[in-house]
């Protein structure tokens, strides 16, 4: 349902449009009515319009000056003018302030119907374009941060895999208007970022050679030298030898995080090595303590069990190594925001209800 303002000075326009607003069968609802644009600027926070629909000359503040003002923290908002001259000079203005349409006065029903609908038509799209662009930035983000942790663990075939999915994503979602060959050094650069947040500088430049323009297939290869050429900087940067002990580590603890007493201890038992080393390389290299990375996992993992309907909030608790639920309760609320059972009623409702 899109919201209406309308603004005019004679109360025979207003009964006229109400009529036909409530007539024409369009998901439009009347949210507020003023007389001019002083007093609809007042009213604007309230009625928080999708459409305005406004006379062009009013008392106290005409309606270009209307548009105008509004314009300053409403950019998106969408006009319709009213005029009662067929002037060219306020067609051109209003143009220039992007207005929808000019319509003469007196209102034609018909005319006011194709109008009001090719604007519902523009809101409809505008909204459309505005979920998908959403969408596309979450997903660019979840994306992004993966690459660079895969990049960070030097995780190569993954990170390679990875890339090709985040450039198909592009292909099929991505914002309408940017090419292949503008998003792929700005994708790159970001990386180098995000592993600079890290304390890994690469001293790595991606514009020094121009990016296939019309060569999807060549943009694609030369991603993935790029992203190759990443993997060899990082793996000449540090060492090795400490990385694929942290490898080893994250990957018991991923296998055994369903055990409560699950200690730093016991992981470096199972890779030979002292706790104090383990301890220091593990916050190094994962930029987190070995408790954090735990808890981390258990809660990724609770919260995928909780999406389940067949597993009950204590079976799952169970599960991700808590003997007590409500300390499990509290560990959820504080990593996710919810608690167990808001989380699942969430999961619930996203579904449908099922």
């Amino acid at each position: 349902m899109y919201r209406l303002m309308m603004i005019d000075d004679e109360y025979a326009i207003h009964l006229s449009m109400r009529k036909l607003v409530e007539r024409s069968g369009l998901q439009v609802e009347i949210t507020g009515e003023a007389e001019d644009g002083a007093e609809a600027l007042q009213m604007l926070e309230d009625s928080r319009p999708d459409l305005i629909v406004t006379d062009i000359c009013m008392p106290e503040m005409d309606g270009l000056e209307f548009i105008r003002r509004v314009r300053e923290t409403h950019a998106h908002m969408q006009f319709i003018i009213l005029s009662g001259h067929d002037n060219f000079e306020f067609a051109r203005q209003a143009m220039r302030y992007g207005v929808s349409d000019f319509l003469l006065k007196p209102i034609d029903p018909e005319q006011f119907h194709t109008t009001l609908k090719r604007a519902c038509k523009e809101l409809d799209n505008r909204k459309a374009s505005f979920s998908r662009q959403t969408e596309w930035t979450l997903a660019q983000q979840r994306y992004k941060t993966r690459l660079a942790e895969l990049l960070w663990s030097v995780e190569e075939q993954d990170a390679l895999e990875l890339t090709d999915e985040m450039v198909t994503h592009f292909e099929t979602m991505g914002p309408i208007g940017v090419s292949l060959s503008q998003y792929a050094p700005m994708l790159m650069q970001e990386l180098l970022s995000a592993l600079e947040e890290r304390g890994l500088v690469l001293g790595m430049t991606i514009g020094e050679h121009p990016w296939s323009q019309d060569d999807r297939a060549a943009c694609r290869r030369q991603m993935t030298e790029k992203i190759q050429e990443m993997l060899e900087l990082i793996k000449g940067s540090r060492n090795l030898g400490a990385h694929h002990n942290i490898v080893k580590a994250k990957r018991y603890i991923e296998e055994n995080y369903a055990m409560e007493d699950l200690s730093l201890q016991e992981v470096a038992d199972s890779l030979g090595m002292s706790v104090t080393y383990l301890s220091r390389t593990f916050k190094n290299e994962t930029n987190m303590n070995f408790v954090k990375y735990l808890v981390q996992i258990r809660m990724e993992k609770a919260r995928e069990l909780l999406a389940e309907p067949e597993l009950s909030a204590q079976e799952t608790a169970y599960r991700v190594g808590f003997s007590d639920y409500v300390h499990f309760s509290k560990t959820f609320k504080k990593y996710h925001g919810l608690t167990p059972s808001e989380y699942r009623k969430q999961c619930k409702a996203m579904n449908g209800g099922k």
